[in-house]
């Protein structure tokens, strides 16, 4: 019989305190405060009542750029902004500005100092029209200037384009002579001759200032141009619709953008495959990859057929990091004996992957019927076996998503291990998959070395593992059109507060440093729960994004590629190196692009319930 003398009964309630004790910890870990966190919220905003911008629509040639207005400032004795010079041929000059203008306002808001007149014009892009108020002789005058770009880079076409023939070296000025047309190529359909001179591409003349190659590097395949050329001393004009170079199909090492899913369901194919010399394991039944892939809410706190815990089917991963946008269905089929020993596909001596896949096909259509595949989006090929032992990331067996035609029709496909004794978990499924929809990987290429990824943060770089991937980030989210968040000007100055972003589809909030969104941030706030659960830390995760590609700004501090990968409960905000994110901050908020509006994010907090507050567009010096 239990005791029930007062020590004993003291002894289970200093337990039972330690107990609650470690729950609470449990729920707060990774939380890092400087200070108390604010007792009164009430002048916080929230994604829905914070004052939010629109962004401007990019300029053609001029993406990335903000607006010039072509003056220099400074503040003369009284403490007045004045201009100081005004540039030649710009667009201050046009407009009407001078030497010695007092400047009062840019769009009707006060400029006191020239930071002010810089936030002012970095507001605009290229193109746009600003509203500028001076005193001129003590007498106030208004002034429109239309801004144009700082530079006019030149943009250098995605894929080589070409006409298909060769050049004779030239000393002319007049025209390059031809020395040979390949066969078939747009010249030779054309009609163009060894010999002939070329004259022109469009109104551009050749020649030595002049090079063919250089008349074409803004072109792409598919392009017409208006070639003039010279026989016999007579010219002639010709169009012609430029083809894709054989040899070098794209100018960019990174793989061009898939197109984006952007539909609310996705039908797959699952076709495992077993071979001669490695068949399945019959411990896993067909079943229990239906349960795996495509379960509803049933494939978690238990275990697998080989006995590894479950935590979600695939299908239950989607459903959460959409919120409910995204509804993967499928069909699991038997397994398909395939006729050659596993090395040997990747071993064939032209295109493994298209041989491999077509026999599949051909052999599940011939058992299944030709109308099998009927209303299917993709398709999972699974093979028999632990995962093949290779360095060759393009090989068949690699885990990696893709495509092949079959009888005309383009499929795209992942292929992942059965996994031998252990049957496969999801994560790398998941991972996979994310690429069906269009996702790049943003894991640090082995290949690129001192390329950077973003580590554990993203389901599209290194998975938690265990069957329980993490979410992917805020990025990956907003390309597949499932998170929105809202848009803040850094420039006006608000208290803001952000909830996890885990099952929400709006606890974001996008900063843009450039008026056009060519380089911003995201803020979303990490939390361990559902898929998250197994995050190295919590709190607000600073995302940096330049064009189609997301960085992640790490709080304590280390650059570089190791930053995402070391002191992980320190990389999301605040931690013990840092509770704010500014140009004088390490890592820094300047832009990477160069110029850019000023960002300052100050005195990150994290709350006891697991929300962020901070604030934006304060400056302490």
């Amino acid at each position: 019989m239990p005791s029930s003398s007062p020590e004993p009964r003291k002894r289970i309630l200093r337990r039972w305190i330690a107990g609650l004790a470690a729950l609470l910890v449990l729920g707060t870990q990774g939380t890092i405060f400087a200070d108390d966190p604010p007792a009164d919220l009430a002048e916080f905003k929230t994604v829905e009542t914070a004052q939010t911008m629109t962004l401007k629509p990019e300029v053609e040639g001029a993406v990335g750029l903000s607006g010039y207005l072509g003056v220099e400032v400074e503040s003369n004795p009284a403490g007045m902004l004045s201009v100081a010079e005004v540039a030649e041929s710009s667009p201050a000059q046009t407009a009407g500005l001078k030497r010695g203008d007092r400047l009062r306002s840019v769009d009707g808001k006060s400029v006191a100092t020239a930071d002010d007149f810089r936030t002012a014009l970095l507001a605009h892009v290229p193109g746009e029209t600003v509203a500028i108020e001076v005193e001129r002789d003590g007498a106030p005058v208004k002034i429109e200037a239309t801004l144009s770009a700082p530079s006019r880079p030149k943009k250098l076409a995605e894929h080589r384009a070409i006409l298909g023939l060769s050049m004779s070296p030239t000393e002319s000025e007049e025209g390059i002579a031809i020395r040979s047309v390949q066969p078939n190529s747009p010249a030779a359909t054309a009609g163009l001759r060894a010999g002939d001179v070329l004259v022109r591409v469009n109104d551009a003349s050749l020649g030595i200032a002049l090079a063919v190659s250089d008349a074409l590097a803004d072109k792409e395949p598919g392009d017409t141009v208006n070639l003039t050329y010279r026989r016999d001393g007579v010219e002639s004009q010709v169009q012609i619709k430029l083809a894709a170079s054989a040899a070098e199909d794209t100018r960019s090492n990174a793989p061009p953008p898939l197109p984006l899913w952007k539909k609310n369901a996705y039908r797959l194919a699952v076709i495992p495959l077993e071979f001669p010399d490695v068949k399945h394991n019959e411990a896993i039944p067909t079943d229990a990859w239906q349960e795996m892939l495509f379960s509803n809410g049933t494939y978690t706190n238990k275990k697998n057929i080989t006995g590894q815990p479950v935590y979600g089917s695939l299908h239950d991963y989607y459903q959460e990091v959409s919120m409910g946008a995204l509804d993967v269905s499928g069909k699991v089929f038997d397994w398909l004996p395939v006729g050659k020993n596993r090395p040997e596909y990747p071993q064939l001596p032209t295109n493994p992957k298209k041989a491999l896949f077509t026999e599949a096909l051909d052999l599940l259509l011939k058992r299944e019927g030709d109308n099998c595949l009927a209303g299917v989006d993709g398709l999972i090929f699974i093979y028999a076996g632990d995962r093949f032992r290779t360095t060759n990331r393009g090989s068949v067996f690699w885990p990696h998503r893709s495509s092949f035609t079959y009888k005309g029709k383009s499929w795209p496909y992942l292929i992942c291990p059965e996994g031998g004794k252990v049957m496969a978990n999801i994560s790398v499924f998941c991972h996979e998959f994310g690429h069906l929809l269009g996702l790049p990987d943003l894991y640090a290429r082995p290949e690129n070395p001192g390329s950077e990824g973003v580590g554990a943060w993203s389901l599209m770089s290194q998975q938690t593992g265990g069957g329980q991937p993490q979410h992917m980030c805020a990025w990956c989210k907003e390309q597949l059109g499932w998170l929105k968040p809202a848009v803040l000007d850094p420039s006006v100055k608000q208290k803001l507060i952000l909830s996890p972003v885990e099952g929400t589809n709006n606890q974001c909030f996008k900063i843009p440093m450039r008026a056009d969104g060519s380089e911003y941030l995201l803020l979303e706030n990490r939390h361990r729960q559902g898929f998250d659960v197994r995050l190295p830390g919590q709190g607000l995760m600073i995302w940096h994004v330049v064009g189609h590609h997301p960085m992640v700004e790490e709080s304590h501090g280390v650059g570089g590629p190791a930053g995402p990968l070391v002191f992980l409960k320190n990389v999301p905000y605040p931690s013990d190196a840092n509770d704010s994110f500014t140009p004088y901050t390490v890592p820094s908020s300047r832009s990477q692009l160069g110029g850019g509006k000023p960002i300052y994010i100050t005195n990150i907090r994290r709350l006891p319930d697991g929300r962020i507050t901070f604030y934006l567009g304060y400056v302490y010096e």
